[in-house]
């Protein structure tokens, strides 16, 4: 029992470390500064997605959904969305069709289980899963790039069942085109 309190409260903590960290944005970004980004050359940052950015046709709340939700979490081995992701991935798609010269990026990841080729295609098969999603509520394929890190970069650096599902996911960068 104490140990589900634990990863609630984990991912909490991470929750808003990754919100307070995306305070920061960088505008009129060129998508080759982006993708240098996103691959190590500097850090990744949200852009054109700010307190307030409108996604389109939903509501306030909906906005702040994918505002603050680019993060999702897969099973082990697994690459299905969950079902509670969907809301967050749709108001990303609403964005992306309201802003067709925005881009984003989806970084798979991986726990460190596996071959570094398993990981990597695993990490490619999460990012494309909710790309899948995004093409089909109307996304331009344009405006999605995937890039697998497989285990390359962890979210926690412990060894835990804790730290290895919090490495299983697949972020979504926003970046302007």
């Amino acid at each position: 029992m104490q140990l589900k309190t634990l990863a609630k409260a984990m991912l909490v903590t991470l929750s808003i470390v990754a919100v307070s960290a995306c305070t920061h944005t960088k505008k009129n970004m060129d998508s080759t500064t982006s993708i240098n980004d996103a691959n190590g050359g500097g850090s990744s940052q949200v852009a054109g997605v700010g307190d307030n950015a409108n996604y389109g046709n939903e509501n306030a709340s909906d906005s702040a959904k994918a505002h603050n939700k680019n993060t999702y979490y897969f099973d082990f081995d697994r690459s299905e969305v969950h079902e509670s992701d969907l809301p967050y991935i749709y108001a990303q798609a609403n964005y992306l069709m309201a802003h067709p010269n925005a881009k984003i990026i989806l970084e798979g990841h991986t726990d460190p289980r596996g071959s570094r080729e398993y990981n990597v295609g695993l990490g490619e098969r999460r990012a494309n899963a909710i790309a899948s999603i995004l093409r089909s509520k109307g996304v331009n394929p344009n405006q999605i790039r995937i890039l697998s890190y497989g285990a390359e970069r962890p979210a926690a650096n412990g060894r835990t069942e804790q730290d290895f599902q919090l490495d299983r996911r697949s972020v979504a960068v926003h970046i302007q085109g």
